[in-house]
């Protein structure tokens, strides 16, 4: 190896190791905890609805149910109005909406709901934030459907 190509490497190094620590110490990061009560109180005692973190809010599960996680019963179009409405109460607690929404992950017991749920979750999503959706046999509190999600937070 060459003297230039070592000097280079180290010389790279370094910058992003200061760059590291400098910007690790200047934004120490802050959570903080994020309720709603229009939406669904905490199952148990170790879930928080959301936490705030670095610009970010990190929605946890949203179910299609009342704040006292009573299940909404109907159409998979009603279950799914519910569950989104009850993601929208969280994200305004904590100073976004669904529009700022950038990442969201959908659990639903049947493939077959897709054409239905979709129907909804465009006129909720028109923005087409990157989105996961997987098949579960078992989904919180007995439900059909199940998302969370990742929106940016414009002032915290």
């Amino acid at each position: 190896m060459n003297t230039f190509a070592r000097t280079t490497r180290v010389g790279v190094n370094s910058v992003i190791r200061n760059q590291f620590t400098t910007s690790s110490v200047a934004r120490k990061s802050t959570l903080t905890q994020v309720f709603s009560d229009k939406a669904i109180h905490p199952i148990g005692p170790y879930y928080s609805q959301a936490i705030k973190a670095n610009g970010f809010v990190f929605l946890s599960a949203q179910l299609p149910a009342d704040s006292q996680c009573k299940l909404v019963s109907g159409s998979v179009t009603d279950q799914a109005h519910k569950m989104i409405q009850n993601a929208s109460h969280v994200l305004e607690a904590a100073g976004s909406d669904l529009e700022k929404v950038v990442k969201v992950n959908l659990f639903v017991k049947d493939f077959q709901m897709l054409e239905e749920l979709n129907e909804v979750y465009g006129k909720y999503f028109p923005q087409r934030p990157a989105r996961t959706t997987e098949q579960c046999t078992f989904l919180l509190a007995g439900a059909d459907m199940m998302m969370d999600m990742v929106a940016v937070v414009d002032k915290e």
